[in-house]
């Protein structure tokens, strides 16, 4: 049955029936000859009749409540919504709603990019891997603290900033540290958290990125240049 068919003031097809499986599966009785108004009428009268029963299953003997279990039923029955057909979204609502799930979207795939090349030195680190000089790391951060692909990153970005440094501080024999740690944030590039990133040998992030991400770096990025700055 359509839902344009369906009307509370005429009979649909079948009449208006109901079940009350507490009461021994007792059904409206003769439901083609009777309005809904008639049926709902029965449903209470049974109901008021088997009152202990009606009592311990919480059934209601309102008029209106019951209206709506004899509307719900027949709709079921037929194949439509029980809670009747949802409202059409306006146009303005429907592109909000789009343009909210591709903003969604574009902050979920943001993420997996950023959680992976993060992952990058993380692994590096914790599987015995050593940083580069100290003085090295200086240079790199004092060109990213200035790129303008430097960014302030989304919450995940500024998060992960304190478990790459708890997870880095697992390594005794190694101190991670440059004069621009209180600047340095993540790359707009590769979402990478720099401060883990500038300690990391370049032949470790140039395996380990995608060639079309390598092609995004600036002409200034120090990933780029082969002498490592």
């Amino acid at each position: 049955m359509k839902e344009s068919d369906f009307n509370e003031h005429t009979t649909p097809p079948g009449g208006w029936c109901f079940r009350q499986p507490e009461f021994g599966d007792w059904t409206v009785q003769h439901p083609i000859s009777k309005t809904l108004n008639q049926a709902v009428l029965d449903v209470v009268a049974a109901r008021k009749k088997n009152i202990a029963i009606t009592t311990k299953n919480k059934l209601s003997t309102s008029p209106e409540a019951v209206k709506t279990e004899v509307v719900r039923f027949n709709r079921k029955r037929l194949g439509l919504n029980p809670d009747g057909a949802a409202p059409p979204f306006p146009e303005s609502h429907r592109s909000f709603v789009q343009g909210a799930v591709g903003a969604v979207a574009d902050r979920l795939t943001a993420l997996q990019r950023a959680a992976q090349n993060t992952a990058v030195p993380i692994e590096w680190f914790k599987n015995g891997g050593m940083p580069v000089a100290r003085e090295l790391a200086n240079k790199r951060a004092a060109i990213c603290v200035v790129c303008p692909k430097h960014e302030k990153g989304e919450w995940y970005t500024v998060a992960a900033g304190e478990v790459i440094k708890k997870t880095i501080e697992v390594r005794s024999d190694i101190k991670l540290e440059t004069d621009y740690d209180a600047q340095l944030q993540s790359c707009g590039v590769c979402g990478c958290l720099l401060r883990a990133k500038v300690h990391t040998p370049l032949n470790v992030i140039v395996e380990k990125t995608k060639p079309e991400v390598m092609a995004k770096f600036p002409p200034n990025c120090w990933i780029t240049k082969s002498d490592q700055i």
